[in-house]
């Protein structure tokens, strides 16, 4: 999301304050922004106040944001400075970014009345929102789950999902679906820490649609019974990241994250559940092979004691050394080590295989 810039910055000033309201009314990220700014000023949080953005934006900055808005700079200067309005307009960004920081300075005004001089919508419109949003989200306590803080992250939970803006009521496109926040919170956490009623709550109203007609229950209605403000009530708000990150991206202030190289992804299955751990290490012994070798190799040696290996099979009677020989059967040749046994009948059948073979030789 780029900042308003004006084809024409001679327009007159209503001109210019239509297409800045143009600008605003067609964008839910910039909606977005100037509310959370708004919000946040009139919260008072110690880790955003008007000195430290002050720092982080200092005068001369914002009066390039407004450099084609020759009529916000010179109101700014004059209610901040006492300049006549006319000599303020004339004045360059740098002029009068340089004015407003000498009275701050010197303790003619304050801090606090230099941000107020900056409406939050304007500051949408043309100042770096991406910014700003991740500045929030740099400042943010989220291992505080302060109350103040659940409000907070509440209410902006709910403007995220919100279908209208809260500046002047206009409809909006909402910038996360309930099914986007509901799927950023992970399960087990979602399960554990929202109140056992709410989610019986949840239940309930599921079954009563079902019973009536067979739709989904969608994600919504979910958010309708456990809304945005007892999410944060009940769940750590450093546990919301997940909702945090897909919201940057939804704003178009972050990029999504990548995904990791093949290397790096699992490429083997772990065994199935219903695979009793002890009969597979078993199987998975046996399918350990020597290189160049078909033979299996012994198992590791352990302190348990083991029945010794039974004595070679005597050879047929009748046998000479002229007739031709069987060829040896590789007791595992029909097995495959990297392929995980279905059922623990293939399991037994693996297990078999040895005296299966010796009981065919004596035949």
């Amino acid at each position: 999301m780029t900042k308003l810039t004006h084809g024409d910055p001679s327009r007159s000033d209503e001109k210019l304050a239509q297409e800045a309201q143009g600008y605003l009314a067609k964008s839910p990220s910039l909606q977005l922004v100037a509310e959370l700014l708004t919000r946040l000023r009139d919260m008072t949080f110690p880790w955003w106040t008007p000195q430290q953005l002050r720092d982080a934006h200092p005068a001369v900055e914002r009066m390039h944001w407004y450099a084609e808005r020759p009529d916000l700079r010179q109101r700014i200067t004059t209610e901040l400075t006492g300049l006549a309005p006319k000599a303020a307009r004339n004045k360059a960004p740098d002029f009068q970014a340089a004015l407003v920081d000498s009275v701050i300075d010197d303790g003619d005004i304050t801090p606090g009345m230099f941000d107020m001089a900056f409406e939050p919508a304007d500051i949408a419109v043309y100042g770096p929102a991406a910014e700003l949003w991740k500045l929030f989200r740099r400042r943010m306590p989220w291992d505080d789950d302060s109350t103040a803080h659940q409000d907070l992250i509440g209410w902006l939970l709910g403007a995220l999902l919100a279908d209208k803006s809260s500046l002047d009521g206009t409809p909006r496109t909402p910038v996360l679906s309930a099914l986007a926040v509901r799927t950023a919170i992970d399960g087990r956490v979602w399960h554990s820490r929202i109140p056992l009623d709410v989610r019986v709550a949840i239940d309930n109203a599921r079954f009563a649609q079902l019973r009536e007609k067979p739709e989904a229950f969608t994600a919504s209605q979910d958010l309708a019974i456990a809304t945005p403000a007892l999410i944060a009530a009940s769940i750590p708000l450093k546990e919301l990241s997940g909702v945090f990150d897909v919201a940057g991206v939804a704003l178009g202030f972050e990029t999504p994250p990548l995904a990791p190289p093949p290397s790096l992804r699992p490429s083997v299955s772990p065994p199935p559940a219903s695979v009793p751990p002890r009969a597979f290490d078993a199987f998975a012994r046996s399918n350990v092979k020597e290189p160049g070798s078909g033979r299996g190799r012994e198992p590791e040696r352990s302190d348990e004691k083991t029945d010794p290996p039974p004595p070679p099979d005597d050879p047929e009677p009748g046998a000479s050394e002229d007739e031709p020989q069987r060829p040896e059967v590789d007791e595992l040749e029909h097995t495959n080590p990297w392929v995980v046994p279905n059922s623990l009948g293939e399991i037994g059948a693996a297990l078999d295989a040895p005296k299966t073979v010796r009981k065919r030789r004596r035949d």
